[in-house]
């Protein structure tokens, strides 16, 4: 691929390139126009004009010309946010040492720099650039870079990675991004849009034919052979699509190149060891941080609890400082993924940019051992807390900051609390109904003392039913109940427990997020002692004398199995 090291030298074969394949999607509705105008015209001045046949493609033509104007040129995509970038700016007053950092990579590129550097929150890095007139001319360039390749990264890597985006600029490669961004947004829209009307079309045909047969078959008259028929926009998009599969041919295998262009900038810069050492980390990382924001970054989202401030995304951190996923991450750094490749593709396999890049001759630089990236940045918390301001909205400010260790035990004690609450409100129900005075908010003791009274069916009858059990009569609905009613008293028993200490949920970073614990001998006495509590009669005592010990003290919780929030 002809290319140049500056990016003053424009690329004249991929702008070309990237205008016809533009010029190629405005220019393929005016054909397709041409092309029905032939046909109604050769059928026009043939020997038949006006046959059934003929007017019937006269009216197909109309109805393909019709839909390819209406959805091609009458149907705008949606233009709300468009301007609106991800993440968060940071500005060289706010983080000097980054931007520093990211001047001196530039300069080493051969390049200017960007104008504007963003923090998202992914395991990326990205460069953008406004340029214009189909990108002859320059425009403002952004860098993104992402939280988890500063936690997870040293820096040598973290300049290679951004050596390797930096080198985009430097071989122009952004100047067409627009251009080529704009023909692909174009021609998903008009794919995106006939094939949704093509279903639509096709289920509405398959719905009156079932309903013609329906009627002939109700006359004694045997069903016509066949469905629905399939409409002109069906054809507009199977000729859309081929085009967008050719235009994504052309501009992926070039899109191939340009990273492996990229990558020789970023060993040009940071060195070979560098930048190999960067390619082979990220895939263990992205595996982390994909662990960690499903499993550890919301633990007490739907309980309206979140780490502390900057924990969101900064406890990706404490993750890959435990031994476990260390040496997780040590095998993923080994074996880098297998990738099946295909001509879509943007990005070529990672295996075969790792390979090109160690197969260089060394350059003397090695790997330098540092620290985590993250050190670039000042205010590390307080940059990623305006990070989860800005991406996790104003539902975060209403939300309770928890740390860690005491995190996975009030997110569990408040799921549990959330699952019992039907029995409390149930059980207060009841009581009223019973003219019978609580003196207070309903506890467990209160619902054992009227399960005691014989009052669980009408407790039982109160809670919530899903609609197989509210359709169910007799036996069944008393089973129903019956069942409802255990899994409340469950989940208020181990509220309880956890209130006087002998249940207790702690996190683990090497595993399941939750490990519960428990005194010895409760996880094998709970469920016997809820089943006595639902039997026919009643007995509560094996439940209450889950209490009558003393609470135990912290070393007396044992780990009786581990499991993840619902």
């Amino acid at each position: 691929m002809a290319r140049s090291g500056r990016d003053g030298h424009f690329v004249l074969p991929r702008a070309l390139l990237a205008l016809l394949l533009l010029a190629g999607y405005h220019l393929l509705g005016p054909l397709i126009l041409a092309a029905l105008v032939g046909a109604d015209l050769f059928l026009l001045h043939g020997p038949h004009p006006f046959t059934a046949i003929s007017l019937e493609g006269y009216a197909g033509s109309v109805a393909v010309a019709y839909s390819l104007v209406r959805v091609v040129y009458l149907t705008r995509g949606d233009s709300a946010g468009r301007d609106e970038l991800p993440g968060l700016p940071l500005t060289p007053a706010e983080q000097p040492e980054l931007w520093h950092r990211v001047r001196e990579l530039a300069r080493a590129a051969r390049t200017a720099p960007p104008a504007e550097i963003r923090l998202i929150a992914d395991v990326n890095a990205v460069v953008v650039e406004d340029a214009r007139m189909l990108g002859l001319v320059r425009g403002k360039r952004r860098l993104f870079v992402g939280t988890s390749l500063l936690i997870g990264l040293t820096g040598p890597e973290l300049d290679a990675v951004v050596a390797h985006e930096l080198g985009h600029y430097a071989n122009a490669d952004t100047r067409l991004a627009t251009t080529v961004w704009a023909g692909r947004a174009a021609l998903a829209r008009t794919v995106g849009e006939l094939t949704g009307r093509a279903a639509a079309y096709q289920a509405r045909e398959e719905r009156e034919a079932a309903a013609r047969a329906a009627r002939r078959r109700a006359r004694g008259k045997p069903a016509p052979v066949g469905g629905g028929t399939r409409g002109p926009d069906h054809y507009l998009a199977k000729v859309y699509a081929a085009y967008a599969k050719l235009g994504l041919r052309c501009t992926e295998g070039v899109s191939r190149r340009q990273e492996y262009a990229a990558d020789l900038v970023a060993v040009r810069v940071a060195g070979r060891d560098s930048t190999a050492a960067a390619l082979r980390r990220l895939p263990g990382l992205d595996a982390a941080a994909e662990l960690y924001v499903r499993d550890y970054a919301g633990l007490g989202w739907e309980n309206e609890l979140l780490p502390p401030p900057g924990q969101f995304h900064g406890g990706l951190a404490l993750l890959l400082a435990d031994g476990d996923r260390r040496r997780e991450m040590a095998e993923a750094f080994r074996w880098l993924p297998q990738q099946e490749r295909t001509p879509y593709d943007s990005h070529p396999p990672l295996a075969e940019r790792v390979a090109v890049v160690e197969a260089l001759p060394p350059d003397g630089r090695g790997a330098p051992a540092a620290g985590p990236a993250v050190a670039l940045l000042r205010d590390r918390d307080g940059t990623f807390a305006a990070l989860e301001r800005l991406q996790l909205g104003a539902a975060a400010d209403e939300m309770h900051r928890v740390p860690w260790h005491e995190l996975p035990h009030e997110a569990e004690r408040a799921a549990h609390l959330r699952a019992a609450q039907p029995l409390l409100s149930a059980t207060a129900d009841a009581a009223a109904a019973g003219r019978i005075a609580l003196g207070g908010a309903p506890g467990l003791g209160t619902v054992l003392d009227l399960v005691d009274a014989g009052m669980r069916p009408q407790i039982a009858d109160l809670l919530p039913k899903s609609s197989a059990a509210a359709g169910a009569g007799g036996r069944a609905a008393r089973e129903f109940a019956r069942t409802a009613f255990r899994s409340a008293l469950r989940a208020l028993t181990v509220v309880a427990l956890a209130d006087t200490g002998r249940i207790r949920w702690e996190l683990s970073w090497s595993g399941p997020p939750v490990r519960r614990l428990t005194t010895a001998g409760l996880a094998e006495a709970l469920e016997p002692a809820l089943d006595a509590a639902i039997a026919d009669p009643p007995r509560t005592a094996p439940l209450r004398e889950l209490f009558h010990t003393a609470p135990p003290s912290g070393d007396a919780l044992i780990a009786t199995h581990t499991r993840r929030l619902p």
